[in-house]
């Protein structure tokens, strides 16, 4: 079984809605977020994936790195996932765009969070910390 190594970000709105991203070809909405790339450190390739996939720069912003956690990939075959999870609260809600491989980007709450498709990491990891109020903090 392959493993591949993500860093991604649990972006907050101010009124605690989630930011989903689905890339193009998959049903699946997951983290913003990507591999890492040879030579980066966590916080590197969250910065560098955010401007990729949603134009924005969180390198001068407070991330709160939130766990880790290892599940099946949803859109590689015989792959497992192990995510790096930072946490980012918005001061403003901001209308991202989808750019590079991203199809759909979406803010979800926590009354319609059941009418998507989740990635594993997201509902097995951060979906339940989200719900429990331990990212209101």
């Amino acid at each position: 079984m392959d493993k591949i190594v993500i860093c991604s970000a649990a972006l907050l709105s101010p009124e605690g809605d989630l930011l989903m991203v689905r890339k193009k070809g998959s049903s699946y909405f997951q983290l913003p977020g990507g591999k890492m790339g040879p030579g980066e450190n966590r916080e590197q390739t969250l910065v560098r994936e955010l401007k990729e996939e949603l134009q924005f720069d969180v390198s001068e912003i407070g991330t709160r790195f939130i766990g880790s956690h290892t599940t099946q990939a949803v859109n590689e075959l015989n792959t497992v996932v192990e995510g790096h999870i930072f946490l980012i609260n918005l001061t403003e809600r901001r209308p991202f765009a989808a750019y590079e491989e991203l199809e759909e980007v979406v803010w979800i709450s926590r009354h319609d969070w059941k009418s998507y498709r989740l990635a594993h990491l997201a509902s097995e990891f951060v979906i339940p910390k989200w719900l429990s109020g331990e990212f209101d903090e």
